[in-house]
């Protein structure tokens, strides 16, 4: 084929010599036109020749002799080739890459590496060549200046399947470049928020799912993830509230396992009848007893469902110009007559029982809507509040606003110090706790009007302030303080308190998993193995000893009768003590314990909520139940996500099963719909007796998709039923 080419090149340059002849040797016309149809038809067949030629050439082979440090450079032809192969030559290969170097002209290629070290392309001015891997085949064309990959195979094939970890996961492009997006959760679809894909609820009636109960100190975005916190001091509002514990130099068995600082608060009912939800757009709904005013009804009546609003001033709504529609709640905090409602931006506001000032208003004033309170001029946004009447029914609260910057407001009733200010006068207006400049990070209070609060600071120090009859703050002394005193020079985890009636008691986990008791201990729960109580930390034996028992958490529940308490040590195994005069501490038996006992059949722990109050044995306070939320393994507890509520002790409907015995003295499965079998997210409770002997205590759950149930007797609409009717099956709650 090669010889024809040739002979009809000669043919061809003939012809054209013909036809540039002058004078008598000129071809005449009719000679010129016989020369074009020759000269097309050779042009025809030489365009089809070269059709041929180039199908049936074979790939191109380039071979690299060893080490592989010499540069190659391609020809034109040599690119021409639909493949090039770059194969070795004998003896062994030092060099980090093999170099080629193309023609700078348009082509396009396969280039297969047949080479056992990478292959780089480049064009002679180009400064970043594109690569192959060993035994790799790639794509390339040149535009006349670079060489690229008209598709990277290699790296399409390493980015679908390196990200890809767990089942379900999706690869999928975002802001910052090529990502893993793991799988949604329950009732959840793949769209997009007009920027990057992402798991969406369902689009229809956002205002039906719920986001977060009321004491829920675990913040969370958008798409359900728990937002960690930090100890950074912040200038402007943040999604944040309680801190995930996640510095690992501080503290090794505690970082990054779902330990959070404020998380115990929610262990203890604080509202009367009733309960309080944020919902995913934003909104809330407040339902149950309306006494002094808590839910936030200027007519006083109680509700299955209400949405209050909120007010500048005790006579106006919010002005034109003040803008709210992009400030969504991020806390719902509730005792027994006050609730509080703090927005995203950092303001917040109140309703209900206000005899001591606890409205924050500069009043003694109980009113029945949500009016902002004002922080002097240089206070900053609000991160989160807490009172002192977690635990019982107890109006005389004081209450504690963590700032965005780490000082601590305070304001309420003050008849021990518990306000921390220095004196026992109580507050009308939040005041600044001159104790801390900037560097408290964690608080948690109880005791009613007895009340007492700890503090965690950003240096993980311990300090106390308050009611101090039975040594519950830690100092020493049984003597009351005024002021927050050092408890412990840490580095300490996290604290959780408890206590109402002046029977007060508290704990605190150290870096190094021991567990550190103080207060009333007439039932043991303190945990040392004695019923004596300590004004100064006492270990809480058994616990803590070794490694797999350190502890990571720590729960505190009741006051005088049925108190106790519940840990949860490194290798997920749950422990409880104190009294178990009806069961709740789920060990099998109603007998009390003075030490930690293994609680047997339950593991991975991450909730613990009771309403029990116990101050009088004569009456009906001691109605004391249990219920937590337990996880089928770390994963899940860490992430609060699948859980199964478990409940102990005095039987009724709270229990959430049909013939509860009386006392049940081992975790019960609380039944759910099957969908909802192992997929709640959260668990609360509310309470009290009437006086007549009857039990009140109503149990919540909020599922993963955003569904609400609720269970137990139903005064005063406290299930948030519209039929006014209790229930021992969880109910879903219709907003």
């Amino acid at each position: 084929m090669s010889s024809l080419h040739s002979l009809l090149e000669a043919i061809k340059g003939r012809g054209q010599t013909l036809a540039s002849v002058e004078g008598t040797g000129a071809a005449s016309a009719r000679d010129l036109v016989y020369l074009a149809k020759a000269v097309e038809a050779m042009v025809g067949a030489d365009a089809l020749l070269d059709l041929l030629d180039t199908a049936g050439r074979p790939a191109e082979i380039v071979v690299l002799p060893s080490p592989g440090t010499g540069t190659i450079t391609l020809t034109t032809d040599q690119v021409s080739r639909d493949v090039v192969v770059l194969r070795p030559d004998q003896g062994a290969y030092t060099a980090t890459a093999a170099i080629l170097v193309a023609p700078s002209r348009g082509w396009a290629a396969v280039f297969d590496n047949e080479l056992a070290i990478p292959l780089r392309v480049k064009t002679a001015t180009q400064a970043d060549p594109v690569e192959i891997a060993p035994g790799r085949k790639g794509w390339l064309f040149c535009d006349g200046t670079v060489v690229d990959h008209v598709f990277d195979v290699a790296a399409a094939v390493a980015a679908a399947t390196s990200p890809l970890a767990m089942r379900g996961d999706l690869y999928v492009r975002d802001g910052s470049g090529n990502a893993r997006l793991p799988l949604g959760a329950a009732s959840r679809f793949l769209g997009s928020d007009g920027t990057d894909p992402k798991w969406l609820l369902p689009p229809g009636r956002p205002n039906v799912r719920a986001k977060y109960l009321a004491n829920d100190f675990i913040a969370r975005d958008g798409d359900d993830n728990p937002i960690p916190g930090g100890t950074a001091v912040s200038l402007t509002a943040t999604p944040r509230l309680g801190n995930l514990i996640t510095n690992a130099a501080v503290f090794p068995d505690h970082a990054n396992i779902g330990i959070w600082d404020a998380d115990s608060q929610s262990c203890m009912t604080s509202i009367y009848r009733g309960m309080a939800a944020v919902f995913q757009d934003g909104g809330l709904s407040v339902w149950g007893n309306s006494n002094s005013g808590r839910n936030g009804d200027p007519s006083g009546s109680h509700w299955p469902h209400f949405q209050p609003a909120l007010y500048r001033t005790t006579n106006e709504g919010h002005l034109l110009g003040e803008t709210l529609t992009d400030s969504a709640i991020k806390q719902i905090y509730g005792n027994y007559g006050t609730t509080m409602i703090l927005l995203e931006n950092g303001e917040l506001y109140a309703t209900g029982y206000g005899g001591h000032g606890q409205q924050g208003d500069g009043t003694t004033s109980s009113k029945s809507f949500f009016q902002r309170i004002v922080f002097p001029g240089d206070a900053g946004p609000v991160r989160y509040v807490v009172s002192t009447c977690m635990t019982g029914p107890d109006s005389s609260a004081a209450f504690y606003a963590l700032m965005e910057d780490g000082d601590v407001y305070s304001w309420g009733y003050n008849g021990y110090g518990q306000l921390g200010l220095g004196d026992g006068t109580n507050r009308t207006m939040p005041t600044k706790i001159a104790a801390f400049d900037r560097n408290v990070q964690c608080i948690v209070a109880a005791g009613g009007s007895y009340g007492f609060a700890h503090f965690v600071t950003i240096d993980n120090r311990l300090f106390a302030c308050g009611y101090n009859g039975y040594g519950n703050l830690g100092d020493g002394t049984t003597a009351n303080k005024a002021a927050p005193v050092l408890i412990d020079a840490g580095p300490v985890v996290k604290c959780a308190n408890t206590g109402y009636g002046s029977f007060n008691f508290a704990f605190y986990i150290k870096a190094d998993g021991k567990l550190y008791a103080m207060g009333f201990n007439e039932s043991g729960q303190l945990g040392d193995n004695s019923t004596t109580s300590r004004a100064s930390p006492v270990l809480v034996s058994t616990l803590g000893l070794t490694d797999p028992t350190k502890v990571i958490d720590i729960w505190a529940y009741g006051a005088r009768y049925g108190a106790g308490a519940f840990a949860l040590t490194k290798n997920g195994q749950f422990w409880a003590w104190g009294s178990n005069v009806n069961g709740q501490l789920g060990l099998g038996d109603t007998t009390s314990r003075p030490a930690p006992a293994l609680v047997p059949g339950v593991e991975n722990v991450s909730q613990v909520v009771s309403p029990t109050t116990g101050i009088n044995q004569a009456t009906q306070y001691h109605y004391n139940n249990v219920m937590i939320l337990r996880h089928a393994n770390a994963a899940d507890r860490i992430a609060r996500r699948n859980g199964y509520p478990m409940t102990a002790g005095y039987g009724g409907t709270f229990m959430g099963t049909p013939n509860a015995s009386n006392p049940t003295t081992a975790f019960k499965y609380v039944g759910f719909p099957p969908k909802y079998h192992g997929r709640i997210r959260r668990i609360a409770c509310s309470g009290y007796h009437d006086g007549t002997g009857n039990a009140e205590q109503d149990a919540y759950a909020l599922a993963m998709d955003g569904t609400v149930f609720a269970w137990g007797p139903s005064s005063n609409y406290a299930l948030g039923d519209w039929m006014n009717t209790g229930s021992v099956c969880p109910q879903p709650l219709k907003f």
